[in-house]
């Protein structure tokens, strides 16, 4: 047999069943294996586990497999919390330890940037532990749906089924007042006899409730949206409040649009508070059931101190926070600045922020709405002299390439790049080498314990002459 048949041959293909031993963790969540050579993923193994896996799906260096039985548990496994590990998708590594969660984490960050020329010369920080490694989501969002019993839940879609929900009454890394509103929500609309929202016939009443938690005043807002009016909201107010003493302000929205974006068309009645206070370092921020906000606070907290060491402010300088959402990162350093610029393409962001600024005392910092791309030359023009220190925010898949070239000539002299996906950091992070800058340093922040997901801080300097 040729050796190309014999790869061939050796190669597993869908369906097969294989028993291997994994030794490690991947970015999206996948524990690493090798059999006869060949790369296997699955969802669900440990490091050091020997596992029989299903293979479903086949490629030509790589297969990815379904976990059938864990024949000899590796000696970082775990049990996990949850009921519904394995099943809810949310935390992928319920059973690994903290602590190889973190050496994993640290380990993805540098592989993500093994292709940057330099990297010798980079120092790779620590990993930023989380303050909490449970209950630390300030924001749930929750979906209702009517299991084949006919009973009324509420919790999460199912990974592998969107139309699925899994009924999610405790979640591990929401608070235990989260909990019990959405409890409190599902009897309520029960006792009213409710539908739950149905999205192949477009119709139903019960459809989503978005919870958000303030650490600062231990107390919560909701917002609880309905697929038609037949809700008595007097009613839900009142069982909800009665559940949970923390809860400061209720809102109820209609949302029967085919998207399943949780968020009201119109707001059809409210009770009590639509805002709350929540406080980073001494700073306080407006928070509404529509801002963005870090959705670990005590993480959050972490994650702009590691941005603001790495800024290397003075208090002379002028700082510009691109992507500022509501402004949370340059407001956090305001204390170091001399004058503050943030663009952000959400106008309600942008009016956050502003209210923001006003409320700490920041009196020289100017937030425009807008596309990056038109409205930074805009500010710049506007702007006497240069910048002379950078913090770039992204969303999850990175910079645009127009408006990174844009950012990157205004050639400030220290950059901080703040990243949610070690994947495009590393991308984006090419351009900004290709245009002169030095990365020197990089500290991986763990803002989401339990999950695969890492936030990371890049520090970048432009040299001088």
């Amino acid at each position: 047999m040729s050796p190309k048949n014999d790869d061939q041959r050796k190669r597993p293909r869908k369906g097969d069943l294989l028993e291997v031993t994994f030794d490690s963790l991947a970015y999206g969540g996948d524990a690493v294996g090798r059999h006869e050579g060949f790369v296997i993923f699955c969802r669900g193994a440990a490091p050091g586990d020997r596992a029989k896996v299903r293979v479903v799906k086949a490629k030509s260096s790589y297969g990815e497999a379904a976990l059938e039985e864990v024949v000899v548990p590796g000696p970082m496994r775990v049990e996990p919390r949850c009921s519904l590990f394995g099943a809810c998708g949310g935390c992928t590594w319920q059973h690994v330890p903290i602590e190889a969660q973190r050496a994993a984490k640290e380990r993805i960050v540098r592989d993500s940037l093994r292709s940057l020329p330099g990297l010798d010369a980079v120092e790779f920080r620590p990993l930023v532990e989380s303050p909490q490694t449970w209950r630390y989501r300030n924001k749930m969002e929750f979906t209702f749906q009517r299991d084949r019993y006919g009973k009324l839940i509420g919790g999460f879609h199912r990974p592998s089924n969107w139309r699925e929900i899994l009924d999610a009454q405790q979640c591990h890394l929401a608070t235990d007042s989260s909990e019990r509103i959405l409890r409190a929500a599902v009897a309520e609309g029960e006792r009213q006899g409710l539908d739950a929202w149905t999205p192949e016939l477009q119709s139903g009443c019960m459809r989503q409730l978005v919870i958000r938690h303030s650490v600062k005043e231990n107390a919560l807002i909701a917002l609880l949206l309905t697929g038609d009016e037949k809700l008595d909201f007097a009613a839900m107010a009142d069982a909800l409040f009665a559940a949970e003493p923390t809860l400061k302000g209720l809102a109820w929205g209609l949302n029967d649009t085919v998207s399943d974006i949780a968020r009201a068309r119109v707001v059809l009645a409210t009770r009590g508070e639509s805002t709350f206070e929540e406080q980073l370092g001494r700073f306080n921020f407006r928070v509404s059931l529509a801002s963005f906000f870090q959705t670990n606070t005590l993480g959050a907290e972490k994650l702009y101190e590691t941005t603001r060491e790495a800024l290397e402010l003075t208090g002379g300088e002028r700082l510009f926070d691109a992507y500022c959402g509501t402004g949370t990162i340059g407001i956090f350093c305001s204390d170091q600045v001399r004058e503050l610029y943030g663009i952000e393409i959400i106008q309600e962001a942008i009016w956050d922020a502003r209210e923001n600024a006003t409320r700490n005392g920041v009196g020289k910092a100017t937030f425009m709405a807008g596309d990056m791309r038109l409205t930074l030359p805009t500010m710049v023009n506007a702007i006497e002299g240069r910048i002379d220190r950078l913090v770039v925010d992204p969303p999850r898949g990175g910079m645009d390439a127009k408006a990174l070239d844009q950012l990157l000539a205004l050639r400030a002299p220290v950059m901080a790049y703040v990243s949610c996906n070690p994947t495009t950091m590393a991308r984006d992070l090419e351009s900004a080498l290709a245009a002169g800058y030095r990365l020197e340093q990089v500290t991986p922040v763990d803002m989401f314990p339990q999950t695969y997901h890492v936030e990371c801080v890049a520090k970048l300097r432009l040299p001088v002459g």
